[in-house]
């Protein structure tokens, strides 16, 4: 069908599910879908499925009326809830009785278009893949050569609403904002502030440490910047790594932040400098102009979303692993990317805000 609907199939509809669990950077881009929808729909109940971790990120979210915890399994160590997991059928039945009227599937699994058909919703709008058309009443052509929020308004047109407002944002609150600042007290001292997340779930996005070093030593010169540090508690040695090599001023605040203080952290930089992972989106989403490190990945889909930020990758570079369609390997097109490339984009960025 259509990306964009003659019909709005969304007139009547009171109750809507919003299927997007699992991943920090997926969830946050998910905010210009949620708000256009609560534009055509101001007075349903919008509800969304999300992931034990990464679904705090929408916390405080104007266009939502409930984040649903989606927590069905261990296997995802990055978003896996600390309690007792639940299997698939517990949140059929739980969803059912809700009685949603309508269901928007932003995942592209077989088992979510499942999910959506056992609600009993008469509306179920998602991506036509993995065979699961039969799940849809309205399947969507899933398009890769867009990113990736352009690609979940594809769905949102097929309801029939209008897209307005295309910028993502996040909330972080005035006590998550205190709270950082009294864990972290270099922040309320002047100057400029960067934030530095060179961590990646994934190895294959990881920038090599030597090139970061000489990003950090230049960037430091030139903007007499202190470094803030971000990442899990096991990121803490290679940001002390980090640090020390490149003889910088930085602050480490690995492992000692959780994932709403986090964001307050990011709102409260000039420029962030991140690996192609959650926390560059999270950057972008706070407002904070940002610089992210691509490889392997596409960043046509993946760049930080909107006009103050930048993707610094290399298309010239031979890579073998991303050739061979490898994983978890050495990456030249991330081992070869010239610092000067991450420096350059960080000077522009500057000089634009």
């Amino acid at each position: 069908m259509s990306f964009a609907s003659n019909k709005n199939l969304l007139t009547n509809v009171k109750r809507i599910l919003v299927v997007r669990y699992r991943f920090i950077g997926d969830t946050i881009l998910t905010v210009p879908f949620l708000r256009n929808l609560r534009r055509a729909c101001p007075d349903a109940i919008i509800d969304v499925l999300v992931g034990p971790q990464s679904g705090s990120v929408l916390e405080n979210c104007p266009y939502v009326n409930e984040l649903i915890e989606f927590d069905t399994t261990r296997f995802h160590k990055y978003d896996s809830g600390a309690g007792k997991k639940k299997n698939f059928w517990h949140y059929a039945l739980m969803l059912r009785k809700r009685k949603y009227d309508c269901v928007f599937v932003l995942k592209r699994s077989l088992s979510s278009g499942f999910l959506a058909l056992f609600t009993g919703a008469p509306l179920r709008i998602g991506y036509a893949t993995e065979g699961r058309n039969f799940l849809l009443t309205h399947p969507v052509k899933w398009r890769k050569d867009v990113h990736e929020v352009e690609s979940l308004f594809d769905i949102l047109l097929a309801s029939g609403a209008e897209i307005a407002e295309k910028n993502l944002e996040a909330w972080p609150s005035d006590q998550e904002v205190a709270r950082v600042k009294e864990k972290l007290p270099e922040l309320n001292s002047g100057g400029t502030k960067i934030l530095i997340h060179a961590a990646a779930a994934h190895p294959d996005k990881m920038y090599p440490a030597e090139n970061w070093i000489e990003v950090l030593k230049t960037v430091k010169e030139k903007f007499s910047a202190t470094f803030f540090f971000s990442g899990a508690e096991r990121d803490i040695e290679l940001n002390e790594g980090l640090i020390a090599a490149a003889g910088v001023s930085g602050v480490n605040a690995a492992g000692r932040l959780t994932l709403r203080e986090s964001m307050a952290l990011y709102s409260l930089m000039q420029m962030a400098v991140c690996v192609d992972s959650g926390p560059a989106h999270l950057c972008a989403a706070a407002g904070v102009p940002t610089v992210a490190i691509f490889g392997p990945t596409d960043p046509n889909r993946w760049r930080p979303y909107g006009p103050l930020h930048a993707a610094v990758y290399d298309r010239s570079i031979i890579c073998q692993a991303c050739n061979d369609g490898k994983s978890l390997t050495r990456h030249d097109c991330l081992v070869k990317l010239q610092p000067k490339k991450i420096i350059d984009a960080v000077s522009e960025k500057f000089a634009s805000v």
